[in-house]
């Protein structure tokens, strides 16, 4: 995958963040944009594996604050605007008057944003695990259903906040934010690792939770998720309530393609549902049999053919 790399750097956005791009496969092939997860997840080589080298290219980019973007999980600066303009500031950068736009929860949110900013700069959306960035979304996370679903885990990424602490989501993920910003990084660590592992446990059709402790534990992007996941739920993400739904109707003559896994506890299928009924025929919306994960199969298979159809 990293053959077809054709050029990379950083650049400058403001605010003293320098954002990490990657320009990657066909030079001329079918233009796409990628947007990662997280906030805060970053990109690697894994998400290569969507694609075609022999005719996609890629415009690949850690959002700031994320992987190998400076600074590691700043919060100055980052806010939901500043993201959706470093995006035109890429597509600037490299020369790219348009492009599709392809990406999956907290990608989805800004595929949108970008598309309600610049409708004439976007060929199509493809979207997944549809996240709205409503004060629901992030309720249902922090104490709606899926703690019923895995209580054990809940009750694990429960204990680590005071009980007077546990009045509502907004106050639990004030806390968590509180210790992530402590000075100690083995405190902020060791809360950025429950944080992310009740998290990734509502992810995968396929739980293993071994497999997630030892991931979640392992890598470097973990403080970066945390931290600034925390820093934009305490703010609404930085969007006034319901932002997405009531303006997404500018979208009706740009062509999106959401796949939607039936099963994914994470961000829960109503929101595509909405978000579809919102859009109007312009937005065709695909189920599977899946979670919230790329890469669980259906989700994985449906993305790739959404992706082969690309012109």
């Amino acid at each position: 995958m990293t053959d077809s790399v054709n050029d990379e750097g950083f650049l400058q956005v403001g605010g003293g963040h320098r954002i990490r791009w990657q320009d990657w496969g066909k030079p001329g092939g079918v233009p796409i944009v990628f947007l990662h997860g997280g906030p805060g997840a970053g990109f690697d080589d894994t998400h290569k594996a969507l694609f075609d080298p022999a005719r996609h290219h890629v415009l690949f980019h850690d959002q700031r604050g994320c992987g190998l973007s400076t600074p590691f999980a700043g919060t100055e600066h980052n806010t939901t605007a500043d993201l959706v303009d470093d995006i035109a500031a890429l597509l600037a950068l490299r020369g790219w008057e348009s492009a599709h736009v392809v990406g999956g929860s907290w990608g989805s949110t800004l595929g949108l944003l970008f598309a309600m900013s610049y409708p004439n700069r976007v060929f199509s959306l493809l979207l997944w695990s549809i996240y709205l960035a409503r004060r629901f979304d992030d309720e249902w996370v922090l104490g709606g259903p899926p703690r019923f679903f895995f209580p054990r885990e809940w009750e694990r990424f429960l204990a680590m906040i005071p009980v007077e602490h546990r009045t509502d989501p907004g106050t639990m993920t004030a806390y968590y934010r509180e210790r992530l910003d402590d000075v100690d990084p083995k405190v902020a660590r060791l809360y950025a690792v429950e944080w992310t592992l009740w998290e990734t446990a509502l992810c995968s059709i396929e739980y293993d939770p071994a497999r997630n402790e030892l991931d979640v534990t392992t890598d470097p992007a973990t403080v970066a998720v945390a931290r600034l996941e925390t820093h934009y739920f305490t703010n609404g993400c930085f969007l006034p309530e319901n932002h997405i739904l009531d303006g997404v109707a500018k979208l009706r003559d740009v062509p999106c393609v959401v796949v939607q896994g039936r099963f994914d506890m994470c961000t829960p299928p109503i929101g595509a549902d909405e978000l579809a009924r919102a859009y109007g025929d312009g937005l065709r919306l695909d189920w599977v049999n899946a979670g919230h994960l790329r890469t669980d199969p259906e989700m994985n298979a449906a993305l790739r053919g959404a992706l082969s159809a690309l012109r």
